[in-house]
């Protein structure tokens, strides 16, 4: 396996969604509040460019592996 951008990008999307989880379970245990607008709201865009990330890298290296065994 060749370490290229994308997969950099997809272990650091990786992060990003483990990191939103994180830091909504972090904060919900530390303030006990489990329904704030604000914490979701944070969240949610962490959590969507985790997932938007990870799902647009291994499409890229889909299309590169197949680029390979055409050539």
């Amino acid at each position: 396996m060749k370490v290229t951008g994308n997969y950099v990008m997809e272990y650091l999307s990786f992060a990003l969604l483990l990191g939103a989880v994180v830091f909504y379970v972090g904060w919900s245990i530390a303030y006990g509040d489990w329904y704030d607008i604000g914490l979701y709201s944070i969240s949610v865009i962490l959590m969507l460019f985790g997932i938007l990330g990870i799902a647009i890298s291994r499409l890229k290296i889909r299309q590169e592996e197949t680029e390979g065994k055409q050539v």
